[in-house]
């Protein structure tokens, strides 16, 4: 009976480890990949590896800072919408600083966000925790320096402003509280 017992075990929890249908994230995704916990959006390219780290931007006495961190195979699961899939994806944290003293830091995102569809240009999800908090399209472009294997950055926010109600409150400050269309090198 006891062997009866842990082969059931066994068998049930290998079954659980089987590998997933992988799916190449730059390749074409079926909405059937988001379901059933039987596919990885995987980042097989290696797409997001340059991303990662801390990139800096400094105007003045004034500096921006985000690091990007990957998770690899994270759960994406909501059962009331019928999704149910692995993805690798980046996070996403900032800080400010003032005078080289850190005036804010950021949470990292709760979930990683992310596409990649070709080498140099991710699209992701930010937060302006500081302002408005809300969640805004995010565009970071790889740009080539002379330099081999090395890059700058564009931080671009895309501003859609569904609503108006922090330039109704605040109409002489920006939109953000970080800077915007802007080239950021790595640390």
């Amino acid at each position: 009976m006891k062997n009866i017992l842990f082969t059931i075990l066994f068998i049930l929890f290998t079954s659980t480890l089987l590998p997933q249908t992988i799916v190449d994230m730059a390749g074409e995704r079926l909405g059937t990949h988001r379901k059933n916990g039987a596919y990885y959006i995987k980042d097989i390219n290696n797409y997001m590896q340059p991303y990662l780290g801390t990139w800096s931007y400094t105007n003045g006495n004034n500096e921006f800072r985000i690091t990007l961190t990957k998770d690899i195979m994270y759960h994406d699961v909501y059962p009331d919408y019928n999704i149910d899939y692995y993805i690798d994806g980046l996070r996403i944290q900032y800080q400010k600083y003032d005078n080289g003293v850190l005036t804010y830091t950021s949470n990292f995102d709760e979930y990683p966000t992310g596409i990649i569809k070709q080498f140099g240009k991710l699209n992701m999800s930010f937060t302006d925790n500081e302002r408005n908090n809300e969640s805004f399209p995010l565009d970071l472009i790889l740009i080539s320096t002379s330099t081999v294997n090395t890059y700058n950055l564009r931080f671009k926010l895309d501003k859609f402003e569904r609503r108006n109600t922090y330039y109704e409150e605040h109409p002489d400050e920006p939109y953000f509280s970080v800077p915007n269309d802007i080239i950021m090198t790595k640390l």
